[in-house]
């Protein structure tokens, strides 16, 4: 089993010159003048580049997977800034700082996977946000190529299906229908995820409804599932999640309650040590202490 760390090493930013990733708002770019406002953006694209390489690298060094942010082009596929890479006079810069992660992902096989923002709604009654969602993934999808991922499961892009409007049929036939609309490089990746909330996504039902119609391999969550069981074990929902991998090794998301009224929110250290029931899988740590978290745990030093 191989940990995964999730967008960000706290360990990285506690550095005496810290990698932090940085964004920009569109009313902030909108607000200056327009070259001001690319030369701004392009050297924060850059920044995201270099702090995502150096995280890469340093998931190397301790054996993890990388969970890619999804923040790292801000504004890049919003339609109202009307921009693209070529436009920022970084872009040669971070065309090269491209290159280099994928020598360092092909000379240390990390695997790498994104999880693209929860405003992703492929199911979506809404064009606008359907529109933009396929925009957004198939750009993060081409970049996944750009760095030498492999277009298929060993590098997934999870998403949740976030829709409830409608029966389960009518849910998942909209998904059908704008999942065809990406390209092919991203529908290979594309996997879908159990959900924590009682009237979402249960892995029930994605493996009753959503699957049978999709054979999109099912991303099982040990703290959603715990939060929305809908009858089922801990061990029945994650082998029933792990078959839909097929010959893909799956790669699946721990985390535990935080303490508090809300069991959702994601604690800062894992209490327990998870069971896998005898399964052989990767799983990104969702614990919010980062690769902190993840190295208490490898050491089985617990809250």
């Amino acid at each position: 089993m191989r940990f995964g760390l999730c967008c960000i090493s706290i360990d990285l930013q506690e550095l005496e010159e810290p990698y932090r990733f940085q964004t920009m708002t569109y009313k902030r770019f909108s607000s200056l003048p327009r070259d001001e406002a690319l030369n701004i953006l392009g050297s924060r694209i850059l920044n995201n580049m270099q702090v995502t390489h150096e995280t890469i690298q340093y998931c190397a060094e301790h054996d993890y997977c990388y969970r890619i942010s999804s923040d790292l082009f801000p504004l890049i596929t919003y339609t109202a800034a009307n921009i693209s890479l070529h436009d920022l006079p970084q872009y040669t810069d971070i065309v090269e700082e491209i290159a280099a992660i994928k020598q360092t992902i092909e000379d240390t096989q990390v695997r790498v996977s994104c999880h693209p923002s929860e405003f992703n709604v492929l199911a979506s009654t809404n064009i606008d946000a359907v529109d933009r969602t396929v925009r957004e993934l198939n750009f993060y999808s081409e970049f996944l190529d750009n760095i030498g991922c492999p277009a298929d499961y060993n590098c997934p892009m999870n998403l949740h299906i976030n829709n409830r409007q409608g029966t389960n049929d009518e849910v998942v036939d909209r998904f059908i229908q704008n999942f065809n609309r990406l390209n092919d490089n991203c529908r290979n990746r594309l996997v879908i995820e159990n959900d924590d909330k009682l009237n979402c996504w249960s892995v029930k039902q994605l493996i009753e409804d959503f699957y049978p119609k999709t054979n999109i391999p099912i991303t099982f969550d040990y703290l959603h599932h715990a939060c929305h069981s809908d009858g089922m074990t801990e061990q029945q929902a994650l082998e029933e999640c792990y078959l839909t991998w097929d010959y893909y090794r799956p790669l699946f998301h721990y985390s535990e309650s935080a303490p508090g009224n809300n069991p959702r929110k994601h604690a800062d250290y894992a209490e327990t040590s998870m069971n896998t029931y005898g399964l052989d899988f990767d799983v990104d740590m969702e614990l919010k202490m980062k690769d902190k978290a993840i190295s208490r745990y490898v050491q089985g030093v617990y809250v």
